[in-house]
């Protein structure tokens, strides 16, 4: 099933594919670097690319908690201690602001693409949102757990995830205790997290949602504190093992399971390739993810080498959410992303805010993306960006030089946007615009 792509089936189309689902796309000069590598060289170039992180330095901001603590309790008038937290109120929301349009920035700019496409798929998968956890220290802490760990290993990853102050006030984490633990933390855990619907007990639950307690987020810091008298340190079962417990436990207990690697190697699967895999193909990747100790970024290396990648089942069969679509129209036109007063309100009206999706479930993705008033905003968006009326334009003579005659102008569009030829009622379309307007754009 995960058969490699042989090398006379590697051609442009196929590197600006692999460029496409692994990053966000690229310029034509882009692909053409990559695919004088070949799959296996270009499949590394993605997957061990370096970055200087002094690119990206991170927005100064400070915990919710902590600046909440400054404000007086005594001493003000109450109208005073009013507007202070208006005030607090007013810098989340442009602290959230700024942490939405860094990332954008960063997706866009970054020498690394492939992390950056891992770790918007595992803010989807562990769904943590804004509107709940209100803190956006607390989102960029978790953005940064999921970046350090997205083309690496599950376990740690999921370890991290129990201890991560944003999605513990996310499942009320912090709530639970010996004398009545959160099982819905357990249960999402569970069901939508490693092993999906049905393959757990409500007792598995229980017993799990035993082992997370003593979980909570330090006030004076944001950071994850375990509480020992809040722990239930007894004996309990999860999944057929049994023994005194802990959330680490329970993670490598569930990691252990095959049906573990299969769910998540299915997502990853579906995430990249944008159609579910066939049973035998998700059983191959789960195999494949396994083998590898469910390190993510090999399990990637597998995907984009293999055959079955490429396949007309695959190439041009995606729905791009919101975010990207708009990084890669963002490379493709090389052009800044636009800035936040924009883009964020944008997004929303997709259906993809970044730091806030919709559940706990995430984004549903696929034809879920599109609906007539979401494709109608696609387009108006397109429109502005490329007049330049949301940010920079881009520059349309560099782009495709105005001396060309209609017919080549279309096929210099056709490789910067598709990838590939036109059909033959959008070319004719394309050309009688062309030769209407003198082949200007």
């Amino acid at each position: 099933m995960l058969d490699p792509l042989p090398p006379a089936e590697w051609n442009v189309q196929a590197a600006a594919h692999l460029l496409n689902r692994a990053g966000f796309g690229g310029a034509p000069e882009e692909i053409k670097l990559l695919h004088a590598l070949g799959n296996r060289g270009a499949v590394d170039a993605l997957l061990e690319a370096d970055e200087e992180l002094d690119l990206f330095p991170a927005p100064e901001m400070e915990p919710l908690s902590v600046r909440m603590m400054r404000i007086p309790k005594e001493g003000i008038s109450e109208s005073e201690a009013e507007e202070r937290k208006k005030i607090e109120r007013q810098q989340t929301a442009d602290n959230a602001s700024n942490l939405r349009e860094w990332w954008l920035r960063r997706m866009r700019e970054t020498p690394n693409p492939a992390r950056e496409k891992a770790t918007l798929f595992w803010h989807g998968h562990w769904a943590t949102g804004l509107r709940k956890v209100g803190d956006p220290f607390l989102m960029h802490q978790q953005n940064e757990t999921l970046r350090a760990h997205a083309l690496g290993l599950f376990v740690p990853l999921a370890k991290e995830i129990t201890r991560d102050p944003a999605m513990i006030q996310y499942l009320d984490l912090q709530n639970s205790s010996p004398k009545k633990p959160n099982e819905n933390f357990a249960r999402e855990f569970l069901e939508l997290f490693t092993l999906g619907e049905g393959h757990y007990s409500e007792a598995d639950i229980a017993e799990s949602a035993r082992a997370f307690t003593g979980h909570r987020v330090a006030r004076e810091t944001g950071r994850f504190q375990f509480l020992p008298r809040q722990a239930d340190t007894g004996v309990k079962t999860v999944l057929g093992k049994t023994g005194a417990l802990n959330g680490d436990d329970v993670v490598e207990i569930i990691v252990a399971t095959p049906r573990c690697s299969e769910f998540l190697a299915g997502k990853i699967w579906k995430y990249y390739a944008g159609t579910p895999a066939s049973a035998p193909l998700q059983r191959a990747l789960g195999h494949e993810y396994r083998r590898n100790g469910m390190d993510t970024g090999k399990l990637l290396r597998a995907i984009f080498s293999s055959r079955v990648f490429y396949s007309r089942s695959v190439v041009r069969q995606q729905i791009k959410s919101p975010v990207c679509w708009l990084v890669q129209m963002c490379k493709l036109l090389e052009i800044e992303i636009p800035p936040g007063r924009v883009v964020h309100p944008l997004l929303t009206n997709l259906g993809q805010a970044l730091f806030d999706p919709p559940n706990v479930n995430g984004w549903d993705g696929g034809r879920a993306w599109i609906s007539a008033s979401t494709l109608l905003a696609r387009y108006n968006a397109a429109g502005s960006i490329l007049r330049g009326s949301s940010g920079n334009a881009p520059d349309i003579d560099r782009l495709v030089p105005q001396d060309m005659t209609p017919e080549k102008t279309a096929d210099i569009l056709a490789w910067r946007v598709f990838q590939s030829p036109m059909s033959a009622p959008l070319r004719e379309r394309t050309l009688n615009f062309l030769a209407a307007h003198g082949s200007t754009l």
